[in-house]
């Protein structure tokens, strides 16, 4: 919008400086930026690449004939001296009875810049001027096009240019994560807790899914074992645990996460609930729809149709990392079995970001 110009852009239509009409247009083509950013890092998406002219785009054609503004001519009228008016009090902006009609259009030499319209030779010779907008012309920009489709590298990709601007996970990161994670199981080990959700990080089916693998975890402690249990065992020990335990209620209904019991009519619940997200009704209507629904997206869920949910998961997890063979040990598998502790643990943060990257075909798409 400001053809590469700064905050200081002399070219608007009578507004103030800066423009609030350019800076909208810029706020708008930053957004849509973003959005193809992130369009180019979502898995299977299409190719996402933008240019970008930061310079007026000239020209179609020139010429001489009516000029246009918004696709409508120009009607000529005049104010001959006699009839000039008196700055007094008020000015009227719009007023139909002033100006005499001519009965003609507007015609001049002009030069058609596309899309921002007609210009004059000297509104022409002012914006292209050094120093002012200057301009690219509109084969120059196709050709940039058409060699970014086709597979070649122009160096104007704006998707391209963010990838490589961008701070990615680093080395050093990776690296201290394994520290970071060690001092918080220290720490629970000394206070006697288990940090597993708050919900400040969202989305409530995060922290839905990581309290309902840590309750897994507190009965069978180990992924074979919730394998071997039927789902009604798994549903009756969790529903026990809950029964009796206050405090590990209380971690769950205080952030806003309620617990469904077997029957899928029983809710155990705070102040608070996250899911559903109050949209200005306070109250709404329950149906066994809405019950599926809301359970999945932010209740722990202790139905058995969940815990045969759990199940397949977790078949699915260890099938997977079963038929890795055991000399694969090259870079090209990181969930072996190792990584899942051979099964005899339950590791709530890792199941989670498993559903989400594979279940749910939430995986980063660039490194």
């Amino acid at each position: 919008g400001t053809g590469g110009m700064g905050l200081n852009i002399p070219y608007t239509h009578s507004e103030e400086r800066p423009s609030r009409v350019l800076l909208s247009k810029s706020s708008i083509a930053g957004a849509h930026t973003m959005l193809l950013f992130l369009m180019g890092r979502t898995p299977d998406a299409p190719i996402t690449k933008e240019i970008k002219p930061t310079a007026a785009i000239a020209w179609k054609r020139i010429g001489y004939g009516e000029i246009k503004k918004r696709g409508k001519t120009i009607s000529l009228f005049d104010c001959p001296v006699s009839k000039a008016i008196q700055l007094t009090s008020t000015l009227k902006i719009r007023d139909e009875q002033k100006g005499i009609p001519l009965n003609a259009q507007l015609k001049s030499v002009f030069i058609d810049t596309g899309e921002n319209g007609l210009f004059s030779r000297g509104e022409f010779e002012a914006i292209s001027t050094p120093g002012q907008m200057e301009f690219v012309t509109p084969e120059e920009i196709a050709e940039s096009l058409v060699v970014e489709i086709t597979g070649g590298n122009t160096g104007h990709d704006i998707v391209n240019a963010l990838d490589n601007a961008v701070m990615d996970p680093t080395y050093r990161a990776g690296y201290l994560r394994e520290d970071a994670l060690k001092q918080l199981e220290s720490l629970e080990k000394k206070f006697g807790v288990e940090s597993v959700a708050f919900e400040i990080l969202g989305p409530p089916r995060l922290s839905k899914l990581l309290f309902e693998a840590y309750l897994l975890k507190r009965s069978f402690i180990s992924m074979a074992a919730v394998t071997k249990a039927g789902v009604k065992t798994l549903s009756q020990k969790l529903v026990a645990d809950i029964t009796k335990n206050a405090k590990l209620r209380a971690q769950m209904i205080s952030v806003g996460i309620p617990i469904l019991l077997p029957d899928g009519k029983t809710l155990l619940r705070g102040r608070e609930i996250k899911i559903p997200a109050f949209l200005g009704e306070n109250e709404l209507k329950v149906s066994p729809e809405k019950i599926n629904t809301w359970a999945k997206d932010g209740w722990v869920d202790l139905r058995v149709q969940n815990m045969e949910l759990w199940k397949s998961r977790i078949k699915i997890i260890t099938n997977s990392a079963e038929q890795i063979p055991l000399d694969e040990t090259g870079s090209r598998h990181f969930r072996k079995k190792s990584y899942w502790n051979n099964f005899t643990t339950i590791e709530q943060g890792k199941l989670a970001a498993w559903i989400f990257s594979e279940e749910e075909q939430g995986m980063r798409g660039k490194a």
